[in-house]
């Protein structure tokens, strides 16, 4: 059970993340407390590059295309798992 402090924050960082100004902000993460901004209008050349590069990995397919733009640090491990 989350404490109300816990749920003021989540309300908060949620209201923020709706407020983003922009479709072009993309996020991934690799399993580690940070989460990686991306070019999402990149994305097309991002999965033509992973398409061309069977063993090519999504975060490397966003560095070889330029498409990286910044970082999120998170305070604990953001688990990187499929669904």
């Amino acid at each position: 059970m989350l404490t109300d402090d816990e749920i003021k924050w989540l309300a908060k960082l949620q209201k923020l993340l709706d407020k983003c100004p922009s479709d072009r902000l993309g996020f991934f993460t690799t399993g580690d407390p940070t989460i990686h901004v991306y070019d999402f209008s990149k994305e097309k050349e991002i999965n033509r590059v992973m398409d061309a590069n069977d063993n090519r990995e999504f975060c490397h397919a966003v560095r070889n295309v330029g498409a990286e733009l910044a970082f999120i640090s998170f305070p604990n491990p953001v688990h990187s798992t499929s669904g």
